[in-house]
């Protein structure tokens, strides 16, 4: 028998939904589970957490700047979400809470105070759910690591350089400088392949491989079943 089956996403998405949270639970405790975004949100007096199907991100309420903007916003999205309709239904009849329908209805509001919050919280929450913690070996994976790193240089750099400056700086001006420090990496890089443009014979191939390994796991389950 296997040591471990890979899960699918609705299991997954359970194990998530009735995972204990990594902060202490509280009658003050809210949550939310958006389940066409795979995201959860969940706050207490102490903590927010950002819960993704891969990772958990907490934050505390009070940092030594004073109330955590993290924790803040998170707070207020799901205050926005927990006053606002976003259910739906499934064909079972089951509900779940939808991201998409929540910022649609908050944009079809004539005040739009709650969506701009929401839009803001939505800019932010794509960027921790951008490839951030990614690793791997592959030569995409490994690359995407440098570029990571060496544009989070470049912009410590030309923050460094605006706060320097005796002028102001405009926010062209900063994503120029930004672009200016990401070329001089350029300089020394070597020029290889990171995307390469497979044949459509290799295409069909990787299909049939991913197919058959897809059919060996079936049978493979299958035949656990039967042994259990």
């Amino acid at each position: 028998m296997r040591e471990q089956k890979k899960m699918k996403r609705g299991e997954l998405e359970r194990r998530m939904n009735s995972a204990v949270v990594l902060i202490p639970k509280t009658k003050d405790t809210k949550s939310i589970w958006f389940d066409d975004k795979g995201l959860r949100l969940t706050v207490t007096m102490d903590y927010a957490v950002f819960a993704t199907i891969t990772t958990n991100t907490i934050f505390k309420a009070i940092v030594p700047g004073g109330v955590s903007m993290p924790y803040f916003y998170i707070k207020r999205f799901l205050e926005l979400a927990l006053e606002n309709d976003c259910e739906v239904k499934d064909e079972k009849g089951n509900v779940t809470h939808s991201y998409v329908k929540l910022m649609a209805n908050l944009k079809a509001k004539d005040d739009q105070t709650d969506f701009r919050i929401a839009w803001y919280c939505d800019l932010w929450f794509n960027n921790i759910m951008s490839p951030l913690y990614s690793i791997g070996e592959s030569e995409m994976e490994s690359f995407m690591v440098y570029e990571q790193y060496v544009h989070n240089i470049a912009k410590k750099r030309a923050i460094f350089e605006a706060q320097e400056k005796e002028d102001d700086v405009t926010n062209k001006e900063f994503v120029e400088s930004i672009a200016e420090h990401l070329n001089g990496f350029i300089g020394d890089m070597d020029d290889k392949v990171l995307f390469a443009k497979k044949s459509e014979e290799e295409q069909k191939q990787e299909e049939a491989d991913a197919m058959a390994q897809l059919n060996n796991e079936i049978n493979g389950y299958e035949a656990e079943d039967k042994h259990e």
